[in-house]
C-alpha cells in the first residue's frame, strides 16, 4: 500500500462526452450505474472480456535499499528471434537481454513481467510457457507465478553487463483486445516477458490491470526478427531493416527500435497501408477494406496531432509512427511508435480522430515521458487526454467533476480504486484519470496562461526525456518554470505526491 502525503498537487484534462450507459464488468463488481459512460471517453482502454480480474492488492515488493534514486537495470537490449504461427496462434522463440547493474549491488534474482499470461488471458485459451532460461550462458532457475517470472541463485555483482536468454512460447487467445487475435487480425501488445523495473520500491511486478494499463518498462534497445505466413502485412514498433526475406510459405521481418519502453506488432493479411509525413517522421496508416472509411480521418489526425505536439510538448523522436485499425469496441492502446485503433461500423469520424489523438498524445506521455502506469496513472492518461482534447479543440469541455469520495485522488495508484472496486472504483477510475486528471491539466493552463504552461510543458519533455516521471518531478517543473508557488493550486484539486514504499 502507499502512503500519501499532501505536498503538492498535479493537473490534467480529458475530453468526456456525457456517459450514459454502463459497461460489462467483473462478476465481483457490483455498483451502481455510473453516472457516465467510459466507452464515450475518447482513448480509453476497456478490456473486451467483460469476465476480468483485478487483483485487489499489489504485490509484496522486494526489500528495497534505501536510495530514492535507483532506477535500473540499465539500458536493456533486446534481441528476438520469433515465430508466429497463425494456424495455431502461437509464438516461438528466443529472447536475448543484456543490460546493465547499475544498482549499486549484487543482484542476487531478477524479475521479468510476462503479461501474457495474465488470468485475463489465461483463462480464454491464451498464457505464456517459459522452456529455459540462462543467464550469462549457464541454466538458471525460475519460477512462473502468473505475470511474474522470478529467476534466482545469481550473482550478478555491481556495473557488470549480463545477458539473459529466455526460450519461451505464447498462445495467443481470440479476443478482441491489445493482445489477442480475431478474424484476420492479431494483436500483439504486451506479448514477451519484459525486464522489470527496481526502483526504491524493489522489483515492481504489479499485477495486471485489465480496465487500464499497469506497465513500467525503462527505455532500450530492440532487435527483432519475427516469422510469420507470407500474406501477413505487419506493422511494428521501430523500422524495418532490409528487405523481407521469403522462403516457401514463410516471410522473415527484421525491425530495430531504439529508445522505446516496449515492442508491439499488428498483423492482418487484409491491411491496406496509407502513408503521410511531418517533417522527417513517417506516418504509416494500416486499414482493411471494412475499415477504409476512416483512414482519412486517422491520416489526418496523425499527421495533425504530430505536428501539435511538436510544437506545445517537444519533438517526437523517433523516424515512423504506425497507425493500426482492428475491429473491436474498447478504444485504443497505445505502444512506442504503434498506436492501435479499435473500430466497429457506428464509430464516428470525430470519434475517431479523437482516439487517434489520445493514442498518439501518449507517445509524449509515458513514450518519452515515462512514469509507473501502476503507481501514478494520471501521468500519462490524464495527459493523453488533455493532448486528445487539444487536438480537438475541446478544452472547454473539460468539465468533469470530481469524486465525491475524497479518499479517491488524481493522483491515486491503481490499487485504489481496485480496493474499493465493489463501491464503485473502477468508475471512479475513469473519473479521476481521464476526466477530472485533464480538467486539472486545463485549469493549470488557465491558472499560468498559456504561454507559461506550455513552456513548461517543454520543460517537462526535456528533464524527463527517455526517463521515468513522478508527480513530484511534474509539481517540480511547473513551480520552476512557472516562478509560481501552486502548492494550493495542487492540493485544491487533489494531486499529491506520493510516498512510495
Amino acid at each position: 500500500m502507499k502512503k500519501t502525503r499532501l505536498l503538492s498537487v498535479l493537473t490534467t484534462t480529458v475530453f468526456l462526452l456525457a456517459w450514459t450507459v454502463t459497461w460489462p464488468l467483473s462478476p465481483a463488481v457490483t455498483h451502481a450505474q455510473p453516472a457516465t459512460d467510459p466507452a464515450d471517453i475518447p482513448g480509453i482502454y476497456q478490456p473486451a472480456n467483460p469476465h476480468l480480474h483485478a487483483e485487489a492488492m499489489p504485490r509484496t515488493k522486494s526489500s528495497a535499499h534505501t536510495n530514492d534514486h535507483l532506477l535500473g537495470p540499465a539500458r536493456p537490449h533486446y534481441r528476438m528471434n520469433v515465430t508466429y504461427d497463425a494456424n495455431r496462434h502461437t509464438i516461438t522463440g528466443t529472447m536475448n537481454v543484456t543490460f546493465g547493474n547499475n544498482l549499486g549491488f549484487t543482484l542476487h534474482d531478477l524479475y521479468f513481467n510476462v503479461w501474457a499470461n495474465a488470468r485475463d488471458f489465461t483463462e480464454v485459451g491464451g498464457g505464456t510457457e517459459i522452456q529455459s532460461v540462462k543467464v550469462n550462458g549457464k541454466p538458471a532457475a525460475f519460477a512462473l507465478n502468473e505475470t511474474a517470472l522470478h529467476i534466482t541463485g545469481l550473482n550478478l555483482a555491481p556495473n557488470s553487463q549480463p545477458e539473459v536468454q529466455i526460450d519461451f512460447t505464447v498462445k495467443v487467445p481470440e479476443l478482441q483486445d491489445r493482445f489477442g487475435w480475431y478474424g484476420t487480425t492479431v494483436s500483439l501488445g504486451n506479448w514477451f516477458p519484459i525486464l522489470a523495473v527496481y526502483d526504491e520500491e524493489g522489483w515492481n511486478t504489479d499485477p495486471y490491470f485489465p480496465y487500464g494499463e499497469s506497465f513500467y518498462s525503462l527505455t532500450g534497445n530492440f532487435d527483432v526478427l519475427f516469422t510469420t505466413d507470407r500474406n501477413q502485412v505487419v506493422a511494428a514498433t521501430g523500422t524495418q531493416v532490409g528487405k523481407t526475406i521469403f522462403h516457401k510459405d514463410l516471410a522473415t521481418y527484421h525491425f530495430r527500435a531504439q529508445n522505446v519502453r516496449d515492442f508491439a506488432m499488428e498483423l492482418d493479411p487484409n491491411y491496406h497501408v496509407r502513408q503521410t509525413s511531418v517533417g522527417n517522421v513517417k506516418i504509416n496508416v494500416y486499414y482493411t477494406d471494412r475499415q477504409a472509411k476512416y483512414a482519412d480521418a486517422m491520416l489526418e489526425a496523425g499527421r495533425g496531432s504530430i505536428a501539435l505536439y511538436n510544437e506545445k510538448f517537444g519533438t517526437y523522436p523517433w523516424p515512423e509512427l504506425d497507425i493500426v485499425s482492428m475491429e473491436g469496441w474498447f478504444g485504443g492502446m497505445e505502444y512506442p511508435q504503434l498506436v492501435m485503433i479499435s473500430l466497429s461500423d457506428n464509430r464516428t469520424q470525430e470519434w475517431v480522430k479523437s482516439v487517434t489523438a489520445h493514442e498518439i498524445g501518449h507517445q509524449w506521455f509515458y513514450g518519452v515521458i515515462g512514469n509507473n502506469e501502476y503507481d501514478e496513472p494520471w501521468l500519462d492518461e490524464s495527459f493523453a487526454t488533455f493532448a486528445a482534447a487539444l487536438y480537438m479543440n475541446h478544452l472547454d469541455g473539460l468539465t468533469t467533476e470530481p469524486t465525491k469520495e475524497e479518499y479517491y485522488h488524481v493522483s491515486s495508484p491503481v490499487s485504489t480504486f481496485v480496493q474499493h472496486a465493489d463501491e464503485g472504483g473502477i468508475d471512479a477510475y475513469y473519473q479521476m484519470i481521464y476526466g477530472y486528471g485533464s480538467r486539472t491539466l486545463n485549469e493549470l493552463r488557465i491558472e499560468l496562461g498559456d504561454e507559461t504552461f506550455y513552456r513548461a510543458m517543454q520543460a517537462w519533455f526535456r528533464a524527463e526525456k527517455f526517463g521515468v516521471a513522478t508527480t513530484r518531478d511534474f509539481i517540480r517543473i511547473m513551480q520552476l518554470t512557472s516562478g509560481r508557488d501552486l502548492h494550493d493550486f495542487f492540493v485544491n484539486h487533489r494531486v499529491y505526491v506520493n510516498n512510495q514504499e
